[in-house]
């Protein structure tokens, strides 16, 4: 997954491991589905964030039947700093294979002041 990521090939992310209708939602963007979150990560908006080196940390998975729910925490190392983020992802089994169903990620940001 990450191979795929960091050398830009989101069109061919998104058809390995994105399932049918799926949908990625996230701080930066609108929800997107498979196709439009590839052309966003190709996109200048994404640039930075692509190219970070980001580690990702499963802190827990849940499988119940063909549908698992994974939670992480990433650490994304940007040029502006280190930034914190947690996803969570539900996997589900399409064509024999394990795909993301839904993803939602955040950042921890700092709260507005008054």
């Amino acid at each position: 997954m990450k191979a795929l990521k960091t050398s830009g090939k989101h069109d061919e992310f998104a058809k390995k491991f994105a399932a049918k209708d799926a949908i990625f939602m996230g701080p930066l963007h609108e929800p997107a589905n498979a196709a439009d979150m590839a052309k966003l990560a190709s996109s200048d908006k994404l640039a930075a964030l692509v190219k970070a080196d980001i580690d990702v940390k499963i802190d827990d998975i849940t499988q119940l039947g063909d549908v698992v729910i994974e939670r992480c925490t990433i650490t994304a190392k940007l040029p502006t700093g280190e930034k914190t983020g947690w996803s969570l992802a539900v996997w589900v089994k399409e064509g024999g294979a394990w795909k993301i169903r839904n993803s939602c990620t955040t950042f921890k940001a700092p709260i507005p002041q008054q």
